[in-house]
């Protein structure tokens, strides 16, 4: 049940991350980027690294849509964190835990061997391509049932 619910987060951020690096806004907490997709072969190692990615920015996703929520007295501002003009229009609490989740999803989304670009291109596919969506899933309930986050 657990691994069901962290799961369902998980892809819940995923289905959503067309906003915030991985954004955070709207009534359900989601953090993305915006990206198109692009019809590429996806590799073993980049589903891996992208399934990698998404269970290393979900805390910190959660915990920034938390304080921001909190901050926002209960509603969270749209955040895209490749939408430079409307994170500027955050007021400055907001503003510093949107850009400090921002920069922090950057980094993990590259320590794991991915650019922003083809993260949001795979985040991308995985709305769009079922096969791509069921890939991915078989690879976060492998790296979770492994203990390897």
């Amino acid at each position: 049940m657990l691994r069901q619910s962290l799961f369902a987060g998980i892809m819940s951020a995923a289905a959503l991350a067309g906003g915030w690096i991985p954004g955070l806004y709207g009534q359900s907490p989601s953090l993305g980027f915006g990206a198109s997709a692009q019809a590429q072969e996806i590799s073993n190692a980049e589903i891996t690294s992208y399934a990698r990615s998404l269970l290393a920015i979900e805390p910190r996703r959660v915990e920034a849509y938390n304080e921001i929520k909190g901050m926002a007295g209960g509603s969270v501002p749209r955040v895209v964190c490749n939408e430079t003009q409307e994170i500027n229009r955050l007021s400055g609490g907001v503003r510093g835990i949107a850009v400090n989740y921002c920069q922090q999803a950057k980094k993990v989304i590259e320590t794991n061997g991915l650019t922003v670009s083809r993260f949001n291109q795979l985040t991308l596919l995985l709305q769009a391509n079922p096969a791509v969506k069921q890939r991915i899933q078989a690879e976060l309930l492998r790296l979770q049932q492994a203990g390897n986050q």
